[in-house]
């Protein structure tokens, strides 16, 4: 009988947790539904093809970083120009489906035995920098885990906290974020992240944090903040230069002596 009576403990336990589980997770993507109305809706971000944007980062009011890039979102189509931290300038033609393509370094095409190595840069680069730019439009995605973290205050203003954890999906499937969803505005304000290097339990605590602001619409009601400032620090990543193009020339993509759309950068 007793252990009748423990197994069925068991049992109701088990099953209470999975409810408070699934009761976290709805609430969690309700949240997100939420905010993706007030960014524009899904029907934006599904009419959303050619995205040109130029992202940025600026540490103690100097530019540390500027990186070129022009996505067919429905082909996979990618242009991406950059200078690395050597001040070699790089240029790719891939595809982010694939991840092959041609790069040209300092003008020139890159050696064989160089090339598929900058594929993988210009690969990350644009994991990196568009989830820097489109990370709320990439919540219901597959592989991604939301949980309702409860609600937080911040000078003044009520949020809703979701945590943001991966199973097994992306370049670093370890990382946690939390976002902070405005419960007046509904857009995500801020972000906290618990990247897979770091030491220790993740924990919104130990999150590096950081404001996004300026949003605006884009282009076909799509809306995107515009810039993300560190909490505490002097540094921001912006994007000077982000829009919702009707159209893009298709030798933009085939061609290096096709230019890229949009004015170069300062001093080019």
């Amino acid at each position: 009988m007793r252990r009748i009576l423990l197994a069925g403990a068991l049992l109701v336990g088990v099953a209470a947790v999975a409810a408070a589980q699934s009761s976290s997770e709805a609430r969690a993507a309700a949240v997100v539904d939420e905010m993706m109305n007030a960014m524009g809706g899904q029907e934006s971000w599904e009419k959303m093809r050619y995205l040109r944007f130029d992202w940025v980062v600026e540490r103690d009011g100097k530019e540390a970083a500027h990186v070129r890039h022009l996505w067919d979102r429905y082909q996979g189509h990618y242009r991406l120009e950059w200078t690395s931290r050597e001040g070699t300038k790089l240029a790719a033609l891939f595809n982010v489906n694939t991840r092959s393509g041609r790069v040209l370094v300092n003008g020139e095409p890159a050696r064989d035995e160089d090339e598929q190595k900058y594929l993988d840069q210009a690969y990350g680069r644009f994991i990196n920098d568009s989830y820097w730019l489109l990370m709320p439009w990439k919540l219901k995605d597959p592989g991604v885990k939301l949980e309702y973290a409860g609600e937080t205050q911040l000078d003044g203003q009520s949020y809703d906290l979701i945590h943001v954890s991966f199973a097994q999906v992306g370049l670093t499937p370890g990382d946690h974020y939390w976002a902070y969803v405005n419960r007046r505005t509904r857009l995500m304000e801020r972000w906290a992240y618990f990247l897979q290097s770091y030491e220790g339990t993740p924990a919104v605590e130990k999150a590096t944090p950081w404001q996004w602001q300026s949003w605006a619409d884009v282009g076909g009601g799509l809306h995107l903040a515009r810039e993300k400032v560190r909490v505490g620090e002097n540094m921001r990543i912006y994007f000077p230069l982000l829009e919702v193009l009707p159209g893009v020339e298709p030798t933009a993509f085939e061609s290096f002596e096709s230019p890229m759309p949009g004015p170069p950068p300062a001093g080019e």
